[in-house]
């Protein structure tokens, strides 16, 4: 029940976009304490967030105003998968192949310019580290490792798997902006395009030039 009418005050933010205590004691039919005693839940959870609004004839005190923040708006329905793949059809049907390719090579690029630069005298690993922070950030979930080969870069959840499920080339802009941010060709390791398979790469530190004695 406490639950149910937790969603229920969420659902009229949703509607009126802003209410007070009394607004939503009165919709709910419950008391002013109870309408407190969900909201300040729902504060904690940084679901609602109050501001205080001067009444307009300036008599007693200002009044509080609930609104949703922004995270409670994942709690609602979205479904910016399917327009996505609606929009690549489209795109898809109007361009050539390499026009669209090279479009994902171009978000990319728009992608890579807002990760942090190299440090100067940054080793390899230090780099991978530092990037991978990057695509967490973006919405990845990202795990690496060490191998005799190189370093195993694993992408757990992929942001674009409603769209990768049916189209290549989110996971050729993935390897794209590693190529950009690694400055090496990643390798993949198998799990490409498969939507809610992980993404795995292969990334080969450049060998050092030996300059002679």
């Amino acid at each position: 029940m406490m639950q149910n009418t937790r969603q229920r005050i969420l659902e009229i933010l949703r509607e009126e976009r802003q209410a007070t205590v009394e607004d939503l004691a009165r919709r709910l039919g419950l008391t002013p304490m109870t309408i407190r005693h969900h909201l300040n839940v729902l504060q904690a959870q940084n679901l609602v967030v109050a501001s205080q609004v001067r009444r307009s004839t300036r008599v007693g005190r200002p009044r509080l105003v609930y609104t949703l923040t922004e995270t409670a708006d994942d709690l609602f329905p979205q479904n910016h998968g399917l327009l996505a793949n609606y929009l690549l059809d489209e795109i898809k049907e109007m361009l050539p192949e390499q026009e669209v390719r090279a479009m994902f090579r171009r978000i990319a690029a728009r992608l890579a310019s807002e990760a942090p630069p190299p440090e100067p005298d940054q080793s390899f690993e230090e780099r991978l580290r530092q990037v991978a922070e990057f695509l967490e950030r973006q919405g990845f979930l990202t795990r690496w490792e060490r191998t005799e080969d190189g370093y195993v870069l694993t992408n757990v959840n992929c942001p674009y798997r409603q769209v990768s499920r049916r189209h290549r080339e989110p996971c050729l802009m993935d390897a794209e902006l590693l190529f950009l941010l690694m400055g090496v060709t990643p390798q993949p390791l198998g799990g490409k395009g498969a939507g809610d398979a992980p993404c795995r790469y292969l990334l080969t530190p450049p060998r050092r030039r030996v300059h002679p004695g």
